[in-house]
């Protein structure tokens, strides 16, 4: 069993059809088996095999899809790299992986360059569409290479990628994961959400996160469906591609979905009638903004997902779903909620405690990090995720925020969504985000960033007297700022961190209309 050969089944069936539309690439399956190809045979022909380790530094780009599959093809493991790091990160990923290999998109054709003379062991190094300084071309390499297949033999425990997370706490940490557990991820994921070949994804949010991946890419190439590829987030773009390509369904998060609601003259004048629904996740989800895109597009789904362990809970796409939740655990996998000082003493039901997950997706440990490995995955399989949640009688899980986040205010604990909800129910709010503020009497309080949705209308003790007329006092937000827009990070969640430290410069006394850039 062979991870690179995901899409085995439509390429019998349907080997005319289109696997991939981006922009004039109109790439079918057949097509997509002999580009994959190509890159296996150019890749075993460099002497790369099985112990190997290949990058992958692409833009979302139909390429990204046949180096990843055509290195596994030929039984190397693979790093799926995020293409928003510093170049410190990618030097890092590169020394850490241990890659001889790297493909790039001419985007980072400055830095595959310091790569190639800077990293130890990087032998062989592509970037596409351009030349580059000690790097060969890679559509001109490719298209020397065969199309005959190779696949090595591999089975399910093989180890397949390491993925990078992304680093919010620290250097980003490798996620080793096996054949069988991507796999899993993949096909578990088409089943519970009941895909068929009918599906057209459009894909927006970035190819090498686990939303993008397995919520689009693989489970769309595992049943046949056909992916639309966006080159990044463009609200615009993404409307007028659901209209061109009569796209049915999207997968992504809250702050891609909010830009698309703020389009509002141009979704009056397009038709996405052909949108049935949409996947909405990495971060949590404000309960207005589920409401409003059900109402005004097509019904959002809330779900859950880690790097760690591929999708673990979703609300199901018929049946019953609960507004404010991430629904119900998919099938295969386990969760329990425990007292996160005590893992083996599990919560009750509707209490608030750390996540745990065991699933045939779970990752098998971290790359060269046996100390955080043995803290995070327990010997008997359960992965703590250190997300805070809950779950009903029924089992549906509300995600309230990360171990990380929580505010500890006075003796009592506030997580950030439930300051959130509150003031996303405000009608001049579009966006928020709340984070905590060091203060001398009660330790921490929160804070609140706030985008408007007309600028200028609105001033902190507006958002205060809202939040106090409709919520538990404590809870209320200390302080108030004003930004144009959130700060995001490579996989398009808020920036919490880039706030905390916006706190700091902002912490200094100030009127009734704070302000930053």
């Amino acid at each position: 069993m062979n991870f690179g050969t995901i899409f085995d089944l439509p390429l019998r069936m349907w080997p005319e059809k289109e696997a991939l539309i981006d922009g004039t690439h109109r790439v079918t399956y057949d097509e997509l088996e002999r580009r994959t190809n190509r890159v296996a045979n150019g890749l075993h022909a460099l002497g790369i095999g099985a112990g190997d380790h290949v990058a992958v530094l692409v833009k979302n780009d139909h390429r990204f899809v046949e180096t990843m599959l055509g290195a596994l093809r030929v039984g190397a493991t693979v790093t799926p790299t995020t293409t928003r790091a510093h170049y410190s990160t990618l030097a890092h990923i590169m020394q850490d992986s241990r890659a001889r290999v790297l493909f790039a998109s001419a985007n980072f054709a400055e830095e595959a360059t310091r790569l190639a003379a800077a990293v130890p062991g990087l032998q062989h190094v592509f970037v596409m569409d351009t030349q580059a300084a000690n790097t060969t071309h890679y559509d001109e390499w490719l298209a020397r290479q065969p199309e005959g297949r190779r696949v090595a033999a591999t089975s399910p425990a093989d180890l397949a990628y390491i993925s990078y997370t992304s680093g919010s706490t620290g250097r980003p940490k490798g996620v080793r994961l096996t054949h069988g557990a991507i796999d899993w991820a993949a096909r578990n994921l088409r089943r519970a959400l009941l895909y068929g070949p009918d599906e057209r994804c459009l894909l927006a949010v970035p190819m090498f996160h686990a939303n993008g991946m397995f919520g689009g890419l693989f489970s769309m190439l595992e049943c046949g469906g056909s992916v639309v590829i966006l080159p990044d987030v463009n609200p615009t773009e993404m409307i007028r591609a659901i209209e061109r390509e009569r796209c049915t369904y999207t997968t992504g998060v809250p702050a891609m979905y909010k830009m698309m609601l703020r389009e509002e003259a141009l979704l009056a004048a397009s038709d996405c009638s052909s949108l049935r629904f949409v996947i909405c996740g990495s971060s949590e989800v404000p309960e207005d903004l589920l409401d409003e895109f059900t109402r005004r597009l097509a019904p959002m789904l809330e779900a859950y997902g880690l790097t760690e362990c591929g999708f673990v809970c979703n609300n199901p796409r018929w049946g019953v779903t609960k507004r404010g939740t991430s629904g119900l655990p998919y099938p295969g996998v386990e969760l329990r909620i425990v007292d996160p000082e005590q893992v083996d003493r599990d919560r009750a039901t509707g209490e608030l405690g750390e996540l745990l997950v065991r699933c045939p997706g779970n990752l098998v440990g971290y790359h060269n990090l046996p100390e955080i490995t043995a803290e995070r995955l327990l010997p008997d399989g359960w992965f703590r995720t250190r997300d805070i949640v809950r779950a009903d009688n029924q089992g549906y899980v509300e995600i309230v925020g990360r171990i990380d986040d929580r505010i500890s205010c006075a003796g009592e604990s506030i997580y950030p969504k439930e300051v959130e909800n509150v003031l996303m129910e405000h009608p001049g709010i579009v966006d928020v985000a709340v984070v905590p503020m060091p203060d001398p009497v009660k330790g921490e309080v929160p804070v609140a960033f706030v985008v408007e949705r007309e600028q200028g209308t609105l001033a902190q003790d507006d958002v205060k007297r809202f939040f106090l007329d409709n919520a538990t006092p404590y809870l209320h937000p200390r302080r108030v700022f004003f930004l144009a827009e959130m700060p995001l990070t490579s996989a398009r969640k808020v920036d919490r961190a880039a706030l905390k430290a916006m706190v700091v410069e902002l912490a200094a006394p100030s009127g009734g209309r704070e302000l930053s850039a």
